[in-house]
């Protein structure tokens, strides 16, 4: 019976033979939970490695590296001579927030979650650089050292099975943070943004705008995520208006001219094509059509105003900081936003 003090309710501690899960990072999570269930109560004792190790049969290597696991996230405090107790003081949650790459974007979103979360989380980040062993060595140095994860699956599903990788976090400590389908592969909470269906409703929305030019171009970069999706979404969308539409590597990959359509990604690609139009004396809105993704201060009034494709940066922070603090498995859809400031 895992316990210390007569006066609680007493617990018993599960381990899975066959789980999985590490020995040890089942004795972490199964005390974090009853912490938080409140079976647990500040000041409770927790039984010695040397009581835990003889009853579960456990090696006391393995339960002196949950309790130090514990120990450091503050879960449990030691006292010489005395024991290991519940912490008194009020836990601090951590967060760890697994990304592909560092973006600027992906920078945005760690901001507004660690703002909204305040002072009582602690907001971690970790980039993977698109690679399963990377994230995998991630998780498993990991995943005792935090009570959330928080992933951006970006091109995961491309280059592993997501379902078996997963399964070393807890189902109601994973937090999906993209908008492809790989958030439907268990059941966990998930804030979507991005989404393709946003992506096409605003192009459709602008088809109008979009048939004043001969060509629309999609270009992209290696410096932010693209969904592949988009790219779909895009080339559907022009077939079905029977406009032309290509995607480009590179802004410079066909040269700018009259009656072309840009959408750029890339904040340097803007100025670059910005200040081809202004070299050739082309008309934006008229001659050129513009329109970035991601919205900034400068871009209201860089050219006489860069028409935007955007998400709520801030809505994502409140949303996901909303799931972390209630620890709800709900699904959360961000739209999309277009700024019309003329340009395209």
């Amino acid at each position: 019976m895992l316990g210390g003090t007569a006066s609680r309710q007493e617990s018993v501690l599960r381990i899975d033979e066959n789980g999985k899960t590490p020995k040890f990072q089942q004795i972490v999570n199964g005390i974090i939970a009853q912490i938080e269930a409140g079976i647990f109560k500040p000041g409770d004792r927790l039984p010695s490695i040397n009581e835990t190790s003889a009853e579960y049969y456990l090696a006391r290597a393995t339960v002196e590296k949950a309790y130090c696991i514990l120990l450091k996230s503050g879960h449990i405090t030691s006292l010489y001579r005395r024991g290991f107790f519940i912490s008194q003081g009020k836990i601090v949650k951590r967060v760890l927030f697994l990304t592909g790459t560092i973006s600027e974007t992906n920078r945005a979103i760690f901001k507004a979650v660690s703002d909204q979360l305040g002072k009582s989380f602690k907001v971690d980040i970790y980039a993977y650089e698109y690679q399963r062993d990377y994230l995998l060595d991630g998780l498993e140095k990991q995943a005792g050292n935090y009570h959330y994860f928080v992933l951006m699956p970006h091109h995961l599903g491309e280059i592993c099975d997501l379902t078996d990788l997963l399964k070393k976090i807890p189902s109601d400590r994973l937090i999906f943070l993209d908008g492809s389908s790989t958030t439907t592969i268990r059941n966990c909470a998930s804030v979507r943004f991005g989404c393709r269906e946003h992506f096409r409703t605003i192009l459709e929305a602008n088809v109008a705008a979009f048939r004043k030019y001969q060509t629309l171009n999609f270009v992209t970069t290696d410096n932010e995520y693209i969904p592949a999706d988009w790219y779909s979404a895009f080339l559907e969308f022009t077939e079905a208006h029977h406009l032309n539409g290509q995607v480009l590597d590179d802004v410079r990959e066909t040269p700018l001219q009259r009656g072309s359509a840009y959408l750029l990604v890339d904040d340097e690609d803007l100025i670059t094509t910005i200040q081809e139009t202004t070299r050739q004396g082309l008309r934006m809105g008229q001659d050129v059509g513009m329109v970035s993704f991601h919205d900034a201060g400068y871009k209201a009034v860089l050219g006489g105003g860069i028409s935007v494709i955007k998400t709520d940066i801030l809505s994502i922070g409140r949303n996901l900081a909303h799931v972390l603090k209630n620890n709800q498995k709900q699904t959360v859809r961000i739209p999309m936003q277009f700024i019309d400031r003329g340009s395209l």
